[in-house]
């Protein structure tokens, strides 16, 4: 059969909204929105409510669309693609707020981030004076977060903000406004770049570098979209304030010219041409690409994890034993091969690829990311001294499984929080398929990880069909197999074995 895969449907695929200017420089406004969608892996839409004529150096032109058709584009994409998440930007007028906070008052948006765009980088005045009062009073109050910089702030709570005191209580005279969050972005603070989060009990400061660069157009349009994807991901109000930051910091790190005056930041920072060793380029490019519209079913458990590698004895190939343990319904089946060339381990790995999604298995290749990428491998096994987990879904992309060996509570705890799938904890008994370094931790320990961590557990070293049992009272998701399977006469039974084991268990957690 067809490998099962949690494929969501088009519902399911995470859709933000932008409803803002364009600018035909392409730095900010809409085409900012929708690069920042597309770079952090969600579906982006847009409702334009005005075109500009402008460039980096300046705003040559502006004209609103009419209230009617704005009206018509939100119709048309909330009645069809729907918004898991919407922002506004440019909004140019009160007619044109009016319309937009009406329609959304009845869409049910889970998030509604409002920038507050008033003024273009250049100085250019972009929101009328009438347009600032509907924000106040129509927009706001529908809000999750609003974004203002500091010059945005003082206008919409009408007092200057001068010292450091003006930020707080501007920040509270925002809250009461109505949205649930605030965030005052772009303050400097000596060679730091400071935004002021409040929701209404706590205020928080998150600092960030300072970034001396004249390419900054565009930077609160990116901001507040990567906020609202983030958001739409599944992300807490905190850690989408942080995530957001980082982008729009990679951003403005990687910014080239691309004209006369004050250019874009970089959209596309994390994939070109930004390097991996930087951990904010590596977090951001792991985010996007985490659980992006695809996430491998790994259950039901317990589940069995055949593991196929090192002298085969001439017995069978690699597919022949992958094909025995995924037509008896081993759900993992990794290649472990320290030896051969590389193109012989992908040509191997395609051949297992077959064989298991013939039979509903996952293929995972150990240690070597770049084979798993080549042969199109559902994932990877990563070894401590390995590829961080992050860095190896940057290699693999999305929809990919993250497997990480841990022997102790402190990697296993670090490996999920790194982004790991599952975990392979061991050895549980002494064992002669590897030399593992350190000593059988047994079911306590399998327990107190299972315990602790929200990925599931597999327990691997020394395992046979008696000693299985305790493992998965201990809260085991699996037992991971070399010798048991490869050192058996007929593979085929072995497993069969195991599963009478997770049999027993089933039937003895089911009259419990």
């Amino acid at each position: 059969m067809e490998q099962e895969r949690k494929q969501e449907d088009p519902g399911k695929i995470r859709k933000v909204l932008t409803i803002a200017g364009s600018d035909s420089g392409g730095g900010a406004g809409i085409q900012a929105d929708l690069k920042t969608f597309a770079a952090l892996g969600v579906y982006g839409s847009s409702v334009i409510t005005a075109v500009t004529a402008q460039n980096t150096l300046g705003v040559q032109g502006i004209s609103g669309l009419a209230p009617d058709f704005v009206l018509q584009q939100l119709n048309s994409v909330l009645g069809d693609i729907g918004a898991d998440a919407v922002k506004t930007g440019m909004l140019y007028d009160a007619e044109i707020i009016n319309v937009v906070a009406e329609r959304l008052k009845s869409s049910r948006v889970p998030y509604l981030v409002v920038d507050p765009v008033m003024v273009a980088t250049s100085g250019d005045r972009l929101l009328t004076p009438d347009g600032e009062k509907a924000i106040r009073e129509k927009l706001l109050p529908l809000a999750a977060f609003v974004t203002p910089n500091v010059a945005e702030a003082a206008a919409l709570c009408g007092f200057p903000i001068q010292e450091e005191k003006d930020l707080y209580d501007a920040a509270r005279a925002l809250h009461e406004l109505g949205p649930e969050h605030v965030i005052i972005t772009g303050i400097r603070r000596d060679k730091n770049s400071l935004d002021l989060y409040f929701d209404g009990k706590d205020f928080r400061e998150v600092e960030g570098r300072f970034f001396k660069t004249s390419h900054t157009h565009g930077t609160g349009c990116t901001f507040s979209a990567a906020l609202a994807a983030f958001l739409a991901r599944g992300a807490s109000p905190q850690q989408a304030l942080l995530l957001a930051k980082k982008y729009v910091a990679v951003g403005l790190q990687y910014a080239y010219p691309v004209g006369g005056g004050s250019g874009p930041l970089n959209h596309m920072a994390a994939f070109f041409p930004a390097a991996w060793d930087d951990p904010a380029v590596l977090e951001i490019r792991a985010a996007a690409f985490r659980n992006w519209g695809i996430s491998p079913e790994l259950g039901p458990f317990p589940a069995l994890y055949v593991i196929i590698g090192g002298p085969l004895r001439g017995r069978r190939g690699y597919a022949d034993l992958a094909q025995a343990a995924a037509q008896e319904g081993v759900r993992f089946v990794q290649l472990r091969e320290k030896e051969g060339e590389t193109r012989q381990l992908v040509r191997i790995a395609r051949e297992m690829r077959e064989v298991c999604r013939a039979h509903g298995a996952f293929l995972i290749v150990n240690d070597r990311v770049d084979v798993a990428a080549a042969a199109g491998a559902d994932g990877v096994h990563l070894g401590q001294e390995d590829l961080s987990p992050q860095a190896a879904r940057v290699v693999l992309g999305p929809g990919k499984i993250i497997g990480v060996s841990v022997d102790n509570l402190a990697e296993a705890e670090a490996a999920a929080a790194a982004g790991a799938d599952y975990l392979g904890l061991g050895p549980v008994y002494p064992t002669e398929s590897k030399d593992c370094g350190v000593p059988p931790c047994g079911p306590a320990l399998v327990e107190k990880i299972a315990a602790r961590v929200p990925v599931p557990v597999f327990a691997i070293g020394g395992i046979t069909p008696g000693n299985t049992l305790p493992l998965l009272q201990a809260g085991a998701a699996g037992v991971a197999v070399i010798s048991s399977f490869l050192g058996a006469p007929d593979p085929k039974k072995a497993v069969q074995a195991f599963f009478d084991v997770f049999y027993a268990f089933k039937s003895q957690d089911a009259k419990t």
